[in-house]
């Protein structure tokens, strides 16, 4: 599934992939407001991430905003929201603490996001992310993304330019 190791349900790697080290166990969980303080939490040790704060995250369920979560034992380390509108998903934000990089959380929490839009005909997904973030520049155009835009100001504390990527799904 969108070029990742094969895993067991926990997360598991069977087989290794090109990410070098094998992963821990944790498990993807469809989210719910239930997760808001968490994800508060994650994002403040996050730097970069989008600043939502626990308000922000109980309208997971509102407006189409769904969303995953990585978790290991009770502790989420990571997480995707999106929102789907016709034929385009929007990754509103994808975070994964910082102690847990590396280990695929990422890929699967993107994979999982995607797979669960294929059949409701979305043929395009964007998202945003600060030019300066190159991290998450090269993860993202490492999984297909290609480059279609600027956002000039778009973010704030640091002002700064977002970059806009797409994903043309087939």
């Amino acid at each position: 599934m969108f070029g990742e190791a094969t895993r067991n349900l926990t997360g598991r790697i069977l087989e290794q992939n090109n990410m070098g080290s094998p992963s821990e166990d944790f498990v993807i969980r469809a989210m719910t407001v239930e997760y808001a303080g968490a994800l508060a939490a994650l994002e403040s040790r996050c730097a970069g991430a989008a600043r939502w704060g626990e308000v922000g995250y109980r309208n997971i369920g509102a407006g189409g905003i769904v969303g995953w979560a990585a978790v290991r034992g009770n502790v989420v380390v990571g997480f995707v929201l999106t929102r789907a509108v016709a034929d385009e998903m929007e990754i509103l934000n994808l975070v994964v603490d910082p102690m847990a990089r590396r280990k695929g959380i990422a890929v699967r929490l993107l994979a999982r996001a995607i797979e669960e839009v294929k059949g409701a005909d979305v043929k395009r997904v964007y998202l945003e992310v600060r030019e300066s973030n190159s991290t998450a520049r090269a993860f993202y155009l490492s999984r297909g993304f290609a480059e279609q835009g600027r956002r000039k100001n778009y973010y704030s504390q640091p002002v700064e330019d977002a970059l806009l990527l797409v994903l043309v799904l087939c």
